[in-house]
């Protein structure tokens, strides 16, 4: 048995340009509930008040079974996943530092949520420390581990011989996720190369869409595992439908031009970033344009205003972050440098 595991919702959000309104982010989980997906990470609750309450109303209104919300390796982020009522999925930190802290964070989850669910980062890089976080995770009892193709540097050889070696460490005990980018066109092969090789569950959204040009397309992942002879079955007609709300909003928000600018290799995409979260470790993403919307932190925004000499107070650089997102959210737009300086002067 494969699983996909939806992720329009949050790494959707990440694609350069989108940004969602609650209410779009609730009618395209009703839509994912309608096309049979039973698990989805939809949020990412510390980002923002939004992220919460979207959260909280898919859940109360059961649109999808499993609703997941994702947050980073530490009890703050934990404790507000929780909060909302999802499932709680983290990542590590991009800098593998202070191994056991995170582990004792991650302890603490499971122990509110059996389900929790940790995605290590940056694979291609980090292979031998990968394998060696697998055992402790086994170990405090995690059900389920997500190794994200981060940079999108992977190739099926490689992911073939990362999963075996996993499972060669942590068995059947421990189910495994890949969730792959799409940045030089592999996030299928390599996805289908996980699966086959023992990978029980693959992360994808509409269109592929999510940071740079994005991860593995749920339409074609899901027509390929069924070709492949898996045991999966969703509403084609309701995924069409959801294709065509999601269709809209694109062509709406960003323009045909975004299919142009999201392909591999040659795309603008595969060269902006989205993810406070990434902006913050320079080291491990090069990436130094930006679209900005609700999940903009402070370590990206400083550099932008960097960029025309402009210099905040902490507490004012605070406001304006929190000031972007309330506008990206309530306006459903990806906010332009020119927008940030402009509500960097409201401040």
């Amino acid at each position: 048995m494969v699983e996909i595991v939806d992720d329009t919702l949050r790494e959707g959000l990440q694609s350069p340009g989108m940004s969602y309104k609650i209410e779009e982010k609730i009618k395209i989980a009703e839509m994912l509930g309608n096309a049979g997906i039973q698990n989805a990470l939809v949020s990412y609750p510390s980002a923002h008040w939004s992220e919460k309450k979207v959260t909280e109303d898919i859940i109360k209104r059961k649109l999808i079974k499993n609703v997941y919300g994702l947050g980073r390796a530490f009890k703050n982020d934990i404790d507000q996943i929780y909060e909302t009522g999802a499932h709680i999925s983290l990542h590590f930190p991009f800098k593998y530092d202070n191994i056991d802290k995170v582990i004792e964070d991650i302890k603490y989850a499971i122990k509110l949520d059996d389900m929790t669910t940790v995605a290590l980062v940056d694979v291609v890089s980090n292979k031998e420390i990968i394998i060696n976080i697998l055992r402790k995770l086994k170990e405090i009892g995690l059900k389920k581990v997500q190794l994200p193709d981060t940079t999108g540097n992977a190739n099926p050889v490689f992911m073939r011989s990362l999963i075996k070696q996993a499972i060669n460490e942590i068995g059947k005990d421990v189910e495994i996720e890949v969730h792959c980018h799409n940045d030089y066109g592999l996030s299928i092969a390599n996805c289908l190369s996980a699966i086959e090789e023992g990978a029980s569950s693959v992360s994808a959204t509409v269109y592929g869409i999510g940071e740079r040009n994005g991860i593995s397309d749920l339409f074609t992942i899901y027509y390929a595992l069924k070709k492949m002879g898996y045991n999966i079955s969703l509403n084609e007609q309701a995924l069409f439908e959801l294709y065509d709300y999601m269709k809209e909003l694109i062509l709406k928000k960003i323009g045909v031009e975004f299919f142009i600018k999201n392909f591999p290799i040659v795309g603008e995409n595969t060269n902006i970033m989205t993810a406070g979260t990434h902006a913050h470790f320079s080291s491990v993403f090069s990436q130094e344009k930006y679209s900005i919307n609700v999940y903009v932190g402070r370590s990206m925004i400083k550099k932008i205003l960097e960029k025309y000499k402009i210099s905040l107070s902490d507490e004012k650089l605070s406001r304006l972050v929190e000031l972007i997102k309330d506008v990206s959210v309530n306006e459903g737009k990806s906010l332009s440098y020119d927008d940030v300086l402009k509500l960097s002067k409201e401040v």
